[in-house]
């Protein structure tokens, strides 16, 4: 995690983070040096260069302006009615963007209140640090102040999770070895877990929300009384590294059974998954689920099973940098349950790895039992290509434990010593 006050010094970071830790890769646009996913967050964001209405940088057919310019409005018009709402995050990744040559870099943009200002996160896929780095930040900032403007909020931060941040081996000649400084642990602005395995990440992400959080409402205690109320972090990114051993806590509040039902079904269709969906999978009474929108979405206008898009792309080069399963969509915005996973991706650097993206995330009711599932999903899709280990990375923009869960949450970090000694 690189944190610097403007984005002139992170882009130095980065490309300095980039020319000492990165592996030569070759891609389809040139040999590149590249890193594994980072997140970068400036905390006074200004415009890298200048910046107009007439912004026209191309995603497919469209300009990335014109994705995002109809949601802006509604956006705006949610927060300021509810500034503490977890459920603004606009998607600018289209499913049909899999059948074009230009998909746009930046997927989804995220935003939450709080400190009283408006802070925005997006998801980028890819990232050439020295060329286009200032292009998808102003763009970012770009949104970001406008729906502030629209909200009557002061601007906050701006956070990118880049999932393979490059240069270009041809342009290491117009660049220097900027230092630059990691940063681990908490801060308020983002927090950076690395762990062996996903029941330590899921303690540790526990621990540091439950002695660290900030206190807020949510928009569930119109339904839940326990919920009324949170402690969160902003910018959870946790790393793990050993993904095949010691996957569920002896505290969680589920079951092996329970996880892999839900991953078979909820999130990956298993009965398909190396054969593309051609029909509806939505059971009755469900709304969607994480599968229905990878793969095969009755609403979407051109259906396309994004998931095994990613798997036949995978398959003829494991590095490349499109493989991206969007799962929302435009219509979540006006939704009061919309999908808290915005998207996924798959990529090679030193290892395979799978990038989760979550707009909310309950942390003790429903982290482990989505990193069980999500990882399950990587595993799964890293045999299908013949890689041998693959890495898990699994972010949340607004990561929560719930006040009806605190005390439960205080039983697994300070456990009660049992006494042997009798009482006289």
């Amino acid at each position: 995690m690189l944190i610097e006050s403007n984005p002139e010094s992170l882009q130095k970071s980065l490309i300095g983070k980039i020319l000492r830790e990165g592996v030569e890769i070759e891609s389809r646009f040139g040999e590149e040096i590249r890193i594994e996913p980072e997140l970068l967050i400036c905390e006074k964001p200004t415009y890298v260069q200048s910046f107009d209405e007439s912004f026209g940088w191309k995603a497919c057919e469209d300009s990335y302006l014109d994705r995002v310019e109809n949601l802006i409005q509604t956006a705006a018009e949610k927060l300021k009615k509810t500034p503490y709402t977890r459920r603004v995050s606009l998607p600018v990744w289209r499913p049909e963007d899999h059948l074009c040559k230009t998909p746009p870099t930046v997927t989804e943009i995220s935003f939450l209140y709080y400190f009283d200002s408006l802070h925005a996160t997006a998801y980028v896929r890819s990232l050439d640090a020295l060329n286009y780095f200032s292009a998808n930040f102003d763009f970012v900032l770009h949104v970001l102040e406008e729906i502030a403007r629209k909200a009557e909020m002061e601007i906050g931060s701006v956070a990118l999770l880049v999932a393979a941040p490059h240069i270009y081996k041809r342009d290491t000649n117009r660049v220097e070895k900027h230092s630059y400084k990691d940063f681990y642990g908490f801060h308020k602005l983002g927090v950076h877990v690395i762990e062996d395995y996903e029941s330590t990440a899921w303690h540790s992400a526990l621990e540091v929300i439950y002695y660290n959080g900030f206190e807020k409402e949510t928009e569930w205690g119109e339904l839940f009384e326990g919920q009324k109320r949170s402690k969160f972090v902003h910018r959870l990114f946790v790393e793990v590294k050993n993904t095949r051993e010691n996957k569920i806590h002896d505290k969680a509040p589920f079951t092996k059974k329970y996880a892999i039902d839900y991953a078979h079904n909820y999130v990956i269709y298993a009965a398909k998954l190396d054969k593309p969906v051609k029909e509806k999978i939505l059971k009755e009474g469900e709304e969607y689920t994480y599968a229905e929108r990878a793969r095969y979405c009755e609403r979407d206008e051109k259906k396309v099973d994004q998931l095994y898009e990613c798997i036949k792309k995978l398959r003829e080069n494991p590095y490349r940098r499109d493989c991206y399963v969007g799962i929302s969509r435009v219509w979540d915005l006006t939704s009061d349950d919309p999908p808290c996973l915005r998207g996924y991706q798959f990529l090679k650097t030193r290892k395979f790895m799978g990038i989760f993206y979550m707009r909310s995330n309950d942390i003790y009711g429903a982290m482990h039992a989505n990193m069980y599932a999500f990882s399950l999903l990587t595993d799964y899709v890293s045999q299908l290509i013949n890689e041998r280990e693959y890495k898990y990375y699994h972010f949340s923009v607004d990561a929560h434990i719930y006040e009806e869960f605190l005390d439960s949450v205080k039983e697994i970090l300070e456990p009660e010593t049992p006494s042997y000694i009798s009482k006289a």
